[in-house]
């Protein structure tokens, strides 16, 4: 996804949402599938859903845009009661990104990127700068792209196209549905780091649902841990979830690499680099935003005793050492042991 904003985007900031005591009863259920539910999400910041299939945590989340319409209970965004909404106006008012794409396969990724533009009657020329203005954001150049078909996309490509469709109409809010799940691990892990790049730059309100405690702590601002029928077992920063599990049940996810997991949250670049020499040149190499976690796989799986480190520009930074990444974990290891 593009590293700037392009001229004439001007994003909206996220809005906080806030769900009070949201319960769903299906039709002849004895049990809710969600109960009680209470949260404050704040404006701007991306919270993350994890939790086991069928605990009610896509549920929840689409209780927020209506796609399930809650039992009891409120949801406000901004303020605004979404039941008080025409629940039309309501979603387009939300972005939505989900694990199957949902592209249209008869419609080009241009008009599948402009579809909530037609919605609200823009014109022809409104909708074709909006469009090739995301197509840009999410890294899909319009002069290669907008004229193709999803089939002709690879996964990554498409899962782009779904965000920059999510995107549309500048949403406040977005809801997202294991969105990356169905790519392989590597384009995964790559659009994983191009969201998280381009949620700095628009600052949007985000609820992830995701089944993987790994993608939940490298996502989330902060995460809930949620149990049958979406009850709260924790919500919290992931360093704090990390380092003081609520209960037993909390602990099952977080396991017994915690340190590791916590390793993930710590960016290469807050190490001290050595300046690079002649003999580093066939190093393997990493970004500085990568995680030390990243650091430290890369060290164990090419058998290296130092990386060279990149900056967005591609040029090298300097080097750092294994001893420094290992030290650092020791460091995680000791805080987690205190806290």
């Amino acid at each position: 996804m593009s590293d700037q904003i392009p001229v004439g985007l001007h994003p909206k900031k996220g809005a906080e949402i806030v769900l009070e005591e949201v319960t769903k009863f299906y039709p002849g259920a004895e049990t809710p599938a969600v109960e009680d539910f209470s949260m404050v999400v704040p404006a701007g910041s991306l919270v993350t859903f994890v939790g086991p299939s069928g605990c009610g945590k896509t549920t929840t989340m689409k209780m927020i845009n209506r796609i399930i319409e809650p039992t009891e209970g409120t949801i406000t965004i901004g303020g605004e009661d979404v039941m008080s909404i025409n629940p039309d106006i309501l979603r387009r008012r939300i972005g939505y990104v989900i694990q199957q794409i949902g592209l249209f396969p008869h419609m080009t990724i241009a008009e599948n990127v402009g579809v909530v533009c037609g919605l609200l009657d823009w014109d022809k020329k409104r909708t074709t700068d909006r469009v090739e203005e995301l197509m840009d954001l999410v890294g899909l150049e319009p002069e290669i792209f907008a004229d193709r078909y999803p089939r002709q996309l690879s996964g990554g490509q498409q899962q782009r196209a779904g965000v920059a469709r999510a995107l549309a109409a500048d949403p406040p809010v977005m809801l997202m549905d294991e969105p990356f799940g169905a790519t392989d691990p590597i384009t995964r892990e790559h659009l994983q780091n191009e969201f998280l790049e381009l949620q700095t730059k628009l600052n949007k309100t985000v609820i992830f649902v995701t089944h993987d405690f790994d993608e939940a702590i490298k996502m989330g601002d902060k995460i809930a841990v949620l149990a049958g029928r979406s009850r709260i077992a924790q919500y919290d920063t992931p360093d704090r979830i990390l380092a003081n599990p609520a209960d037993e049940y909390v602990e099952s996810f977080v396991g017994e690499g915690a340190s590791l997991r916590r390793l993930a949250l710590v960016s290469t670049g807050a190490l001290n680099r050595r300046d690079a020499k002649h003999e580093d040149a066939n190093l393997p190499g990493i970004s500085g935003s990568d995680s030390l976690r990243v650091a430290l796989d890369t060290c164990i799986g090419q058998n290296a005793r130092a990386l060279r480190v990149f900056d967005e520009a591609g040029a090298v930074t300097g080097v750092i050492e294994l001893p420094q990444i290992l030290s650092a974990l020791n460091d995680v290891k000791l805080a987690t042991e205190s806290s």
